[in-house]
């Protein structure tokens, strides 16, 4: 198994690039692992094929 399996996995919903960049870089930096969808149609796919530990949703995002 490699490290980055092992580490908990959070799931970044957002369509602002920025929001999601800045996002990445502190969970990455606190030793996340940061999967990415940015509509809710991709989020509903990639949490069935991930399954993260956490959710950080935008509830204003098209798509839902």
């Amino acid at each position: 198994m490699s490290i980055s399996n092992s580490l908990p996995t959070i799931l970044v919903v957002d369509d602002e690039e920025s929001f999601i960049e800045a996002l990445q870089v502190g969970l990455k930096r606190e030793g996340f692992r940061v999967e990415v969808a940015r509509d809710g149609a991709e989020a509903l796919a990639v949490f069935d094929a991930i399954r993260p530990d956490a959710v950080l949703l935008d509830v204003m995002l098209p798509k839902v």
